[in-house]
């Protein structure tokens, strides 16, 4: 026989009812040691606000020395050298003229501003189609299985784990005329020493060659782990339908991995347009301007010239190309997201 609910129990009920009644509650019903209650979730409702703006107000706590950390190395610097790029800023001169645009119109008539940003241009394009075909590629080698493949993914990733400045100091020995090692074994084959890094154009290819080769190892891994979250059924599915390895890559693999792709684009896009290591160690923008890249230009004129104002410039110019390539490559980014 079923037993009623002590009285304690029912006075509860019944006051928790009213409440809910004058309240517009729905009461929610709940069980406790075997009996029923019922709970309006009002008073509840009070503590778990309480509790979310005490979690919201300590999530703010912890992140405000990071965002005081970026605003201090990362918005005042950057609004700091929009401010210098209308003055003439030179502590050797003694200068703080404001001059208005006259830093910006003097970049269009600079002929190493013109020679640095045609390298730059080319630096950056020829590098990122290199990086992202020899990526693909190396990707599509280390999914497959063999032997020590593990080993093989890390040694593969050793370039790119090295510091620039190393790599570059290596590559000025490598392309060095009398005892480097590319020019070694081409003097045993053909008795001749090319000047690497003395002609125009076999500068320009070293310093592009070795910025490839440090990294397209990154790119390989990112596109690894593309190539490992496709389903195996769809390469089955194509199987079925008669495709063979090269039709399953360019209609099941490239569609797939081209948001993956895109985004690395934009991403070694920008990091191109901002190197400096490299040109810095191996050919110090030589020969001439040849091998200049914007970012050398602004360590040239801000820290050897001490030319603040026009350094400045030329800094914002870097901005505004690396603004134009993450808003274009973002454009395609979505396109390619919405023919998924």
């Amino acid at each position: 026989m079923r037993q009623s609910p002590p009285l304690w129990t029912r006075s509860t009920l019944s006051s928790n009812a009213i409440w809910a009644d004058t309240h517009n509650e729905l009461p929610v019903a709940s069980s406790d040691a075997g009996h029923r209650q019922l709970t309006t979730g009002v008073l509840p409702l009070f503590s778990r606000q309480n509790l979310s703006t005490r979690r919201i107000l300590l999530a703010w706590l912890l992140v405000t020395p990071v965002v005081l950390w970026r605003l201090l190395t990362s918005v005042y610097p950057f609004l700091r050298t929009f401010y210098i790029s209308f003055f003439d800023n030179s502590p050797v001169r003694r200068t703080f003229d404001f001059v208005g645009l006259d830093n910006y119109m003097a970049l269009t008539r600079d002929a190493n501003v013109d020679a640095t940003l045609t390298f730059t241009l080319f630096f950056t394009v020829t590098s990122v189609a290199l990086q992202v075909v020899l990526g693909l590629a190396i990707a599509e080698l280390l999914n497959q299985r063999f032997k020590m493949r593990n080993f093989t993914r890390a040694v593969n990733l050793l370039p790119w784990a090295m510091a620039p400045i190393v790599i570059a100091t290596a590559a000025r020995w490598i392309f060095h005329q009398d005892y480097g090692l590319i020019n070694d074994i081409i003097w045993r084959l053909s008795g001749e020493r090319p000047l690497w890094l003395v002609n125009f154009t076999t500068a320009r290819f070293a310093v592009t060659i070795t910025d490839v080769w440090k990294n397209t190892a990154f790119l390989s891994v990112i596109f690894l782990s593309g190539l490992q979250g496709i389903p195996l059924e769809l390469y089955e599915a194509a199987k079925i339908d008669g495709a063979d390895g090269v039709r399953s890559y360019w209609y099941v693999t490239l569609p797939l991995l081209m948001p993956l792709i895109i985004s690395m684009m934009i991403f070694t896009a920008i990091f191109r347009v901002l190197t400096f290591e490299i040109v810095y160690a191996l050919t110090n923008g030589g020969p001439g301007t040849a091998t200049s890249l914007l970012s050398y230009l602004v360590y040239l004129e801000g820290f050897r010239v001490l030319n603040f104002g026009y350094a400045s410039a030329i800094a914002m110019l870097l901005f505004f190309i690396v603004l134009v390539v993450g808003v274009v490559g973002y454009g395609f980014l979505r396109r390619a997201w919405e023919r998924l």
